[in-house]
Order: C-alpha cells, then sequence, then structure tokens
C-alpha cells in the first residue's frame, strides 16, 4: 500500500451534490451503464450518490487510483466489486500487539480474524480485539486539531512543531517531557532515541495504568499444574488469547489422556482464571504472600511447618497445590498477579526455579531495545516545581486513568505549553492547548511485539478519511523527519529491504523471531500501576481493570459497553461487589447504594452481591464515570480510579436507596436442573437419555450442519460474542432497553453456579440458536417465517415476520430477539459503513436470532459448487468458532462420522440442552470434567 497521499484531503471538484446531480456526464455514464434506463431523476440520484460519498476516502489496502465519489462504471484493474480481501495486521493493546487478518470489502474493512500462522494468535481473538473494528468507525473520534478548543487545522499544528523544535535545538529539549501510553513499538522507540539523542534535556515517560505484563511468557499447553495466585492468567487483557490458547491445549491434552490440567487458584473475588480452576479458594488479597510462603516450605518438604495462621480451606489448598507441584517438576506453574510486590513475584520465580520450570513453561522475556522511560511520578512533581516549559502528551490519558488523576491535572496547569496526539479529545485533551487526531491502528503502519515476543507488522486497512496522524508521524514531525511511515518501518529493520522478505512479512510472517529463553529480568511493576493494598481493619479492598472498558480506554465503543460481564452479566455500568456473607451482615441487596472510602478517598454506587468472593473484600472495576469519554460513556458507571493506592481502612456504609444494575442474566443457581453437567473423568459417560417419540419424521440432509461446545474448554471470555457482533451486524440497542431484557446479541453465554454460595462450582455455556430438528418456533409461526432448510438450518425469514414474537413464546431455549426499535435507521455515516454487506440490517418489528452464519456456509457452498468438489469438513467456521480461543466451539457437517463435529458429539460427555423438550438439537454440548489430574 503505497503511502503517497494518504493524509490528503479528497478533492472534490464539485460544492454540492445538486451541483453533481446536473452535470451531463454523470448521467451519460450511468446511461451507458445502464442502457435500458432513459432517465434518472434527480431524487433517485441524490440516494445513489448518498451513500457513495459517506463512504468517500475508503479504499483498500492497496491503494486504487483516486476517483470521484461515485459508483464503479468500470472496476478499476484487480478490483472486483463485492469481493472480499485479505490484509495481514495487527492491533496494539497496552504495549502488545495482537496478530489479525483484516476482511475488506469494496474498501471498508469489516471483519477482523486472529492470523492463522501467527502461534500467538492461532486464528483467536479476544473481545477486546474484535471490537477494535468498531473503533475505526466510532463517529465520536477526534477528527481536526484543537487549539484551545477550537478548529485550527494541521498548519497551525504544523507551525508550532516548528517553534517548538527550533526552541528545543537552541537549548538542546530542556524543560521538554514527552509523556507516551505503553509504545511496544520497536520503530517507535528508536525515534524516542533519536529525540533524546538529538535533545539531552528532554525527558520521557511512559503512562502505564496498569501493570506491565510483557515481562513473562508462561506457555501453559506446558504447564500439567499450575497455581495462580490472585492471578486471572487466561482472563481479560492483552495476553488473554496467547495464554487461552496454551490452557485450552493443555486441557485438551488431559482430555486425551496426555498428562494432567491442574489448575488452583486463590482470589479474592472469582476471575475467568478461577472459575476455570480445578480447586479455587476465596483469598483475601492482602494474604496472597502469607499462602505463598507456606506453599514455598510445603513444596520443599516442610510439612506443616509455619502453617499455623492458616485456615482450614487454606491449608487443605496448599497441602494439595503442593502435592500437584511436586508430582509435576518441570512441567508445573507459579505464578502471581502483577499488581502484587516485586518481592512476592521473585518469591515465585524462585520456586519456579526449584522446580525446574524456568525456560520450560515460563520464560523472561529480555528488555526492549532502546531507552528505558524515567518514573511517571518524576512528572507531576516537574510540573508542579516549574521544570516543565513543554509536555507532549502521546496517546495517554493521565488526566482519568490515574490514581493522581486530580493532582496531575493540576500540576499540568504549571506548563506553559501543553500539547496532547490521541483518538479522542479526552480528558487530558481538555487541559491542554493543543490536541491532534490521532490514526487508529487499522490506519497506519506499524511495527510491535507479539504476545510470544516475536516482532510483527502491521498495515494500514484502508486510508484514513479523517485528517489524523500516526503515533510515528507526529514523532517524525517532531524531529523533522520526511520519510513515509512505511519507509521508517523497513529502515528499522535491514532484512526488510529484501523485497522478499518483505512480501512475507505483509503476508503475517514476523518480522523477528519469538527470543529463547533468558534469565529472569529484574522483577518490577510500574509505580503508576494498580498494586496490591495492604490490608487495614476489617474490610479488604480489591480493584481491578474492568473486563468489558479495561482502564475506560474503550469506554466509547457500544460493542464492549453492551457486553455482559463474564461473571456478573452487568453491562454499561460497574458495581461494588461484595461477598453474599457481608451482604447479610450488612443487610444489603443488589442495587443498594453504597460509598466505598478509604485513604480520604470515596467513591458510590450499586451493589452487587458475587457468589465466591472472600467473605470480607470489596471489588471495583476501572473504567467508568468518564467525565469525557463521549456520549457513548456518559453516565455510564462510577470512576474508581481515586481510590487505586489509597491507603487506611476501607469503609463500607450504606446510603439508602435502591438503583438497579443493568444486567441481562438475574438468576445463577442451576436449582437442580443440569444445564451444566459435570463429570469426574474425561472418558465419564453421561447417564443415557430416554427415547421419546416424535410426530415429526426423522430429518435426513447431506450437508446436516451442526455445533459442538465443549464446555470443558470454555472460559466465558466473550470473544465468542463480540465475533458473532461485528459479522452478524447486531445492533446495540442502549441501558434502558437492556434493562428491559431487549439487548438483541444473537449469542449469550450463560453463568451457572451449584453449591454454596460462599464457594461454589462456577461454569459458563454458550447458548446460540440450537437449531432444533423438530423446532417449536416453526410450528407456532402463523406466517411461516421461521423455516427448516434442506441442510437442517432453522432459518427466519425477515420479510415475512410481522412480529407477533409467538416464536420466542415457544422456543424453550429463549435464543430469539425481537427488534423493538428502529435500532439502525440513524446511523450515522460511519457505523453503516462498518456493516457487513453480507448480512441483512433488520429492521424494526422482526425476529432475529443466530443463523450459524449462513452467509459464511453460502460462501464455502459456492466455492465448491465452481470446483466441483463437496465442502471440505473445516472449511465453513462461524465467527464464534473463529474467535474462540480454547476451540471450545466445532462446527461442522453431521452427516458423515468423520468430521470434527461428529467425533466431538460421539463423546460420552455429548448431551442436549433440556433434553425433556424433545426438541433434537443441531447444537449440543459436551460436560465439564471437574478434576484434572491425569496418569503420572
Amino acid at each position: 500500500m503505497s503511502g503517497e497521499g494518504a493524509n490528503s484531503p479528497v478533492q472534490r471538484p464539485w460544492r454540492s451534490l445538486e451541483e453533481l446531480a446536473d452535470r451531463p456526464e454523470i448521467h451519460a455514464a450511468l446511461a451507458e451503464a445502464f442502457p435500458s434506463i432513459t432517465a434518472v431523476p434527480r431524487r433517485h440520484l441524490f440516494k445513489l450518490m448518498g451513500g457513495a460519498i459517506a463512504l468517500a476516502g475508503l479504499d483498500g489496502c492497496e491503494r486504487l487510483p483516486n476517483e470521484e465519489a461515485l459508483p464503479y462504471v468500470e472496476a478499476p484493474d484487480g478490483e472486483t466489486t463485492g469481493k472480499a480481501r485479505y490484509y495481514a495486521t495487527a492491533v496494539e493493546h497496552d504495549g502488545i500487539s495482537h496478530p489479525i487478518t483484516g476482511k475488506t470489502r469494496d474498501g471498508r474493512p469489516i471483519k477482523i480474524e486472529g492470523s492463522q500462522s501467527h502461534p500467538a494468535s492461532g486464528g483467536a481473538t479476544d473481545a477486546f480485539t474484535q471490537a477494535s473494528l468498531l473503533g475505526l468507525y466510532d463517529p465520536a473520534r477526534s477528527g481536526e486539531v484543537l487549539h484551545r478548543g477550537r478548529p485550527l487545522g494541521w498548519d497551525g499544528w504544523g507551525e508550532a512543531i516548528v517553534r517548538l523544535r527550533a526552541r528545543n535545538d537552541e537549548n538542546g529539549g530542556d524543560g521538554f517531557r514527552l509523556l507516551t501510553g505503553p509504545v511496544g513499538s520497536p520503530t517507535m522507540r528508536r525515534q524516542i532515541a533519536d529525540l533524546l539523542e538529538r535533545w539531552p534535556g528532554a525527558r520521557w515517560h511512559e503512562h502505564r495504568p496498569l501493570a506491565d505484563m510483557r515481562r513473562e511468557r508462561l506457555l501453559l499447553e506446558r504447564a500439567h499444574a499450575v497455581v495462580a495466585l490472585d492471578h486471572d492468567v487466561i482472563g481479560p487483557g492483552p495476553l488473554q488469547t496467547f495464554h487461552a490458547r496454551g490452557w485450552g491445549a493443555r486441557r485438551q491434552a488431559f482430555q486425551r489422556g496426555d498428562g494432567s490440567a491442574q489448575l488452583f487458584v486463590a482470589e479474592p473475588s472469582p476471575t475467568i482464571t478461577g472459575v476455570s480452576a480445578t480447586q479455587r479458594l476465596p483469598l483475601r488479597e492482602g494474604r496472597v504472600p502469607v499462602l505463598l510462603q507456606v506453599l514455598v516450605r510445603s513444596v520443599e518438604g516442610a510439612g506443616g511447618a509455619g502453617d499455623a495462621g492458616l485456615t482450614t480451606p487454606e491449608r487443605q489448598w496448599v497441602r494439595e497445590a503442593a502435592a500437584a507441584l511436586r508430582a509435576n517438576r518441570g512441567r508445573s506453574l507459579v505464578t502471581v498477579g502483577p499488581h502484587h510486590p516485586a518481592a512476592t513475584r521473585a518469591q515465585a520465580h524462585a520456586l519456579n526455579a526449584r522446580l525446574g520450570n524456568r525456560g520450560v513453561t515460563s520464560i523472561a522475556l529480555p528488555p526492549q531495545d532502546g531507552p528505558q522511560p524515567e518514573a511517571f511520578e518524576d512528572l507531576p512533581q516537574a510540573m508542579q516545581a516549574g521544570a516543565v516549559e513543554c509536555l507532549f502528551v502521546l496517546d495517554a490519558n493521565p488526566a482519568y486513568a490515574s490514581p493522581a488523576a486530580a493532582r496531575f491535572a493540576e500540576a499540568m496547569g504549571r506548563v506553559p505549553l501543553r500539547l496532547h496526539a490521541g483518538l479522542h479529545a479526552d480528558e487530558t485533551a481538555a487541559l491542554c492547548h493543543w490536541h491532534a487526531p490521532l490514526a487508529h491502528d487499522f490506519e497506519s503502519w506499524r511495527d510491535g511485539e507479539a504476545a510470544d515476543g516475536s516482532i510483527i507488522a502491521g498495515q494500514p486497512l484502508v486510508r484514513p478519511w479523517l485528517p489524523v496522524r500516526s503515533r510515528g508521524e507526529l514523532l517524525a514531525g517532531l524531529l523533522d523527519d520526511p520519510r513515509e511511515e512505511r519507509e521508517r518501518l523497513r529502515a528499522r529493520w535491514p532484512q526488510l529491504q529484501d523485497e522478499t522478505a518483505w512480501e512475507r512479512v505483509l503476508l503475517g510472517a514476523p518480522i523477528a523471531p519469538a527470543p529463547a529463553g533468558s534469565p529472569p529480568p529484574p522483577v518490577m511493576v510500574g509505580s503508576a500501576a494498580v498494586r496490591a493494598r495492604q490490608d487495614h481493619g476489617e474490610l479488604a479492598l480489591s480493584i481491578r481493570p474492568d473486563p468489558s472498558v479495561w482502564d475506560g480506554r474503550f469506554a466509547s465503543n457500544p460493542w464492549l459497553q453492551e457486553l455482559p460481564k463474564p461473571l456478573t452479566k452487568i453491562a454499561w455500568q460497574n458495581a461494588v461487589h461484595i461477598s453474599p456473607a457481608l451482604a447479610r451482615e450488612r443487610r444489603l441487596e443488589n442495587g443498594d447504594l453504597v460509598r466505598v472510602s478509604a485513604g480520604g478517598a470515596a467513591v458510590e454506587g450499586p451493589v452487587w452481591i458475587l457468589p465466591g468472593q472472600d467473605r470480607h473484600s470489596i471489588l471495583l472495576h476501572l473504567g467508568g464515570g468518564r467525565p469525557r469519554g463521549g456520549p457513548v460513556a456518559d453516565g455510564a458507571g462510577f470512576n474508581a480510579w481515586p481510590l487505586v493506592g489509597a491507603r487506611g481502612e476501607v469503609v463500607l456504609t450504606a446510603l439508602g436507596g435502591n438503583d438497579p444494575v443493568c444486567t441481562t442474566q438475574h438468576h445463577f443457581k442451576m436449582e437442580g436442573d443440569e444445564f451444566v453437567r459435570f463429570v469426574d473423568q474425561p472418558e465419564e459417560a453421561l447417564p443415557p437419555e430416554p427415547h421419546k417419540d416424535s410426530f415429526y419424521p426423522p430429518q435426513v440432509s447431506d450437508p446436516a450442519w451442526g455445533m459442538a461446545i465443549d464446555l470443558d474448554l470454555c472460559i466465558g471470555c466473550n470473544a465468542c460474542v463480540v465475533a458473532c457482533v461485528a459479522e452478524n451486524n447486531v445492533p446495540m440497542v442502549g441501558r434502558e432497553q437492556v434493562a428491559m431484557g431487549r439487548e438483541m446479541h444473537w449469542l449469550r453465554v450463560d453463568r451457572y453456579y451449584q453449591g454454596e454460595p460462599d464457594n461454589p462450582q462456577h461454569a459458563f455455556q454458550p447458548v446460540p440458536c440450537m437449531h432444533c430438528e423438530d423446532a417449536p418456533c416453526e410450528m407456532g409461526c402463523p406466517v411461516n417465517a421461521t423455516v427448516h432448510s434442506p441442510d437442517g438450518l432453522n432459518l427466519q425469514v425477515y420479510n415475512r415476520c410481522i412480529g407477533t414474537r409467538t416464536c420466542s413464546a415457544y422456543c424453550p431455549y429463549k435464543v430469539r430477539r425481537f427488534n423493538w426499535f428502529d435500532l439502525t435507521g440513524d446511523d450515522p455515516p460511519e457505523l453503516k459503513a462498518v456493516r457487513n454487506p453480507e448480512v441483512t440490517v433488520r429492521q424494526r418489528g422482526v425476529m432475529e436470532k443466530c443463523t450459524y452464519c449462513i452467509q459464511r456456509i453460502s460462501t464455502a457452498r459456492i466455492a465448491a459448487k465452481e470446483e466441483d468438489r463437496p465442502i471440505a469438513d473445516g472449511e465453513v467456521v462461524t465467527a464464534c468458532q473463529a474467535a474462540c480461543p480454547t476451540n471450545a466451539i466445532v462446527f461442522g457437517n453431521t452427516a458423515h462420522e468423520d468430521t470434527a463435529v461428529s467425533r466431538r458429539k460421539a463423546s460420552p460427555r455429548n448431551y442436549d440442552l433440556l433434553p425433556e423438550a424433545n426438541t433434537r438439537p443441531r447444537t449440543t454440548y459436551a460436560a465439564r470434567i471437574r478434576g484434572g489430574k491425569g496418569e503420572a
């Protein structure tokens, strides 16, 4: 993709649609293309051109000739209208790049998948990566340079940078500070090194709101026994896909009889890792060092020495965890959450070394090349002291995502010149003299470090349609570097001067391979990051990034705001999570308003009771309460950042009143039902279901599409849900409608528990349409809008549906959604551009549901017909299946016994959901396995 003119405005030789519609050459071109049309009314012409002009400036990753914003009369060479193109690229999260493949149609990126060829992805993604596509089209993205809140343009910015550069050249950069977010790009680090070399008096600070997760690579596929101490290893974050793929591979090996897959978790509040554990212990955060010390002595054979201070459940947990570690020396792992003190984490590293795990299940990554940033805390002190003349904030938001945001904002006021560049005009931008709009990852060339330590390249999927600049371009402008972004990338890596090597990189090959194992670096936790609190008093406080909006950076993304959180199914807000025991003690119910205070800081919000939480621990999620997060984030939750790092006694005060929490699931206990079934061993068979007769004749077809979901592999990460939204144009309805039970997700992930609320057994269950052979919805529909296809799919004919909702009433699985409102008609052009053109955009008053991604089935069927062959096994991959990092979902043709889906359905653990309904569903489940201990 050429870089020429990438940021130039679209040149239009006309001033208005009316003027363009009156041009005779337009009518002549239409007459030539459509001879049967004798005349085109101006009103119809406006309709045709309006959609085209809305997409002006969008084109594919191979730069096509600049044209007027009109539909193609003759397509350019190499371009086939309606044909998808795929490009290897990457998206960055907290300085870690995720390798992906971007799908474009007619110049518009419409879907992303994980890169099949890269080991850090293996074709899978997480919810954040899937939702990054909507971030590209966000209508609230910044699209103009602002000076003191008023539009000025890039020329004005350029003049300011020229003056700044001259000043820095004159005084060596004294008083100049660069503040960036996490930097994982080697090319960007080289630019920062050049800046510091040119201006020795300048300083670089890195704002990392959360602890650095890069330092260690965990190879969970090799770990037969894992002990996670307050570490959500496979939970949300930049490493989730890599770690979840590893754990899924280990769990599948255990199912085949290859060793063990034991997971011991001690944590204050349930996490994805804790729910997946074979042994889980509720434990307040401050007791992690104590438990680790006893575990070390127990592994070393000291018996029960030093465990007198442990409770009976803690002592039993340590005994079993130590036995598993001893039995799996050299293939086990002990890990502590990155927010815990360095000394605690170093103790875990030392135990791994004694067990022979270093270099096998845990590999330390070497420090990144280039300069190392100075402490973030030094910056506000320097600003307060008047030592900073100019502050350039690049892709960071410390005025919100910081424990001392108020003090930072106050100190910024003493800086004479403040510049900001970001995707949004956020809280920090509001405090700066200048704001520059930043390019999205899909609009720029860049490199980055993947989860496995390899270096990968990212190429743009689309030319920017907003006047934006990338991080690299802004730094290049500061340094007066005239090279194009792509050339700077190739210059950073000499091997890319070879055209063959460059082409391989553009196809997804890493620029540099993952480094081999190395000695562990010093264990450090960023001083500005969320850290473990010391206990003071009866209550303990834990603060974690939100599983949907992270530290607040994704608060403007409705796909993520409306995404139900894995453990609570809360959407569009955060809450004060407490244990059932504490709720009984304080007489609190869900939604009761409370105040949580510590060290002079306080937040207020509604209570949510979470089974499995430590008795006297309180959990808060970050990312809510954005004052300048845009219209989507407005009113979404409370801001927990002021309590990060607060010391002193934690106080929980009831305020009176109740504010119902917005959640998509209100009851979590199975109450004796077996929605999620359990077995003790992989080969244990479930009791056979009694045979039931049916009035329907047996359905026989080939292909016969079906799905199998292994609940032993599902971790409830929600990647499948967001992938379904992106693939099928599922609309978001907003908090008010979600609270009324009117969410539109075609796929939900239910969370259940069984046992005592203080420490129950948790489980996840994805629920798409079952595509029943004997479907009640088909029998109940009065207008024949829901019908059975010859290959066994339960179809919904939208233009027949009159919205009686009979099918929803008849469906025992409750997987159908009624479109109460016209949720998409008023969407701005940006949001219309993100839609998948292969899927109908539904209107008000129709039922919708999962279709098994029938558009992907059709694509495979057409390709097979053109090549005169049957559809191959694995050729059709649904969106949810493609995104799943643990391979929990398998789809295919059940008419043949040798397909992957048929083999999984042949498992003795396979069962139907709600068998008493006798619907003969095409979607089936495999029971979860309680244990994880295999043969030695």
